[in-house]
């Protein structure tokens, strides 16, 4: 201020600095405001940095100015990508709310970092549902493998979950990683096998990638079709059971997902293989097994097998079901028969004939019906007939010639071979004279 001066210039004055240091206050409030904020995004902003770096190959010049502003405590080369689920977790947390399932990830994700901590740096990052990625740096040509082995084992005592981990090769930079993650992935994908809780190395798999496959089996898969066309439980299965140990025993074991296109294609097959036998109807409930079976990117060999034995099962109850009530309309059109033609030389080729079967077959389907054979069923029916129409008082020689007995005394020896009399007998102990 220069003199002289008025109040008026003081005062102005006054308000002028109060105004300057207020702002300069907010200033600094905003800054503070926006540094808390940033620090705390950070784990979500390295995620999503990580996230592109193991995707994407990026030039190093790019990437470590975001490397410093996101405080990344790692060493700027000698990388491994290791990628890590909770078995089964889509199953285990498909009813909990959205807080539980928060929760175990960040348990678990604490649990690895803890576990990394031990060994070397690292930083862990959330892929999708119970999916970690985990980037450290190499410490050890032997460390990958004994430091997933401990996060297994650390994740099992303390929270009681099991892992599977997939790991890959070590990488000298930066732009690198996305190799070191797509090998972490393939041999994540090899608990295809294993199902789960354990370590796979991508230099234990990278031989068997490499590798020739396993052809189609054609030939037991059309002798299957024909026993699951039949409604042979058992040939089906057996089939089914050496279909599969000759996959799974392959050496050196085929890729995962070419073994999960063959299985599903085993079932499809199957599928239609009973389309050609049944009415859609039939076959329709079994569209959920294979839905399933399509929707199972998580699943093991096993599970996707146990998937495709239902299949066969189902459809073999489904063919013996259909099968047996069409077999009990053909038998109960020829017992319809036998009861109207009991004075007709009834013998296994006529009544066959009678509804369009050959004598064999229509024999073993008879017994397998009835109980008894052809032979027992008929005789039992005329017995029966007798016995009514000697209590209705007809004569003894009317009765055997009603039933296809040209001889009396033939007809006597066989109604006392069943009743254990004669018909003369049967007819005193009805009350009924001679």
């Amino acid at each position: 201020m220069t003199k002289p001066f008025s109040l008026e210039e003081i005062l102005e004055t006054v308000i002028k600095a109060r105004q300057a240091v207020m702002e300069a206050h907010e200033q600094r409030a905003r800054i503070r405001e926006m540094e808390l904020r940033v620090k705390e995004s950070l784990p979500v902003l390295r995620q999503e940095f990580f996230d592109v770096l193991i995707r994407h190959r990026m030039q190093e010049p790019k990437v470590w100015d975001r490397w410093e502003f996101l405080q990344i405590g790692l060493a700027r080369e000698d990388f491994v990508v290791m990628v890590m689920e909770i078995d089964r977790f889509a199953e285990i947390s498909k009813d909990w709310p959205a807080s539980e399932i928060e929760l175990l990830r960040f348990t678990l994700q604490n649990i690895i970092e803890e576990t990394v901590q031990a060994f070397t740096q690292g930083v862990i990052f959330r892929e999708s549902g119970g999916r970690f990625v985990l980037i450290y740096n190499a410490f050890s040509s032997e460390g990958a493998a004994v430091l997933a082995e401990r996060c297994c084992a650390n994740i099992q005592k303390y929270a009681k979950y099991t892992l599977s981990v997939g790991v890959g090769q070590p990488v000298k930079k930066v732009h690198d990683l996305p190799v070191s993650y797509q090998q972490a992935t393939t041999a994540m994908s090899y608990h295809f096998y294993t199902g789960g809780n354990g370590v796979v190395c991508y230099g234990d798999v990278l031989e068997d990638a490499q590798q020739s496959k396993p052809k189609y089996p054609a030939e037991k898969v059309q002798t299957a079709a024909f026993a699951l066309q039949s409604g042979n439980r058992e040939e089906t299965i057996r089939i089914l059971d050496e279909i599969y140990e000759e996959l799974i025993h392959y050496q050196p074991r085929p890729q995962p997902r070419y073994l999960s296109l063959l299985l599903h294609g085993l079932a499809n097959m199957l599928i239609r293989v009973l389309l050609e036998k049944l009415p859609y109807e039939d076959v329709q409930p079994l569209e959920g097994l294979l839905q399933e079976m399509e929707l199972s990117g998580g699943r093991t060999v096993g599970d996707i097998y146990a998937l495709l034995r239902q299949i066969c099962e189902k459809g073999c109850t489904i063919i013996e079901t259909r099968s047996a009530s069409m077999a009990h309309l053909v038998i109960d059109r020829a017992i319809a028969y036998i009861k109207q033609h009991l004075a007709a030389d009834l013998t296994v080729a006529h009544c066959a004939a009678q509804v369009h079967l050959s004598g064999s077959y229509f024999a073993n389907l008879f017994k397998k019906v009835t109980g008894m054979s052809f032979s027992q069923y008929v005789t039992a029916v005329r017995m029966e007939k007798a016995k009514e129409m000697l209590l209705q008082n007809h004569q003894i020689q009317e009765v055997a010639s009603a039933l296809g007995y040209e001889e009396r005394r033939y007809f006597s020896d066989v109604f006392k071979k069943v009743t254990g009399m004669t018909p003369s007998e049967f007819r005193q102990n009805a009350g009924l004279g001679e």
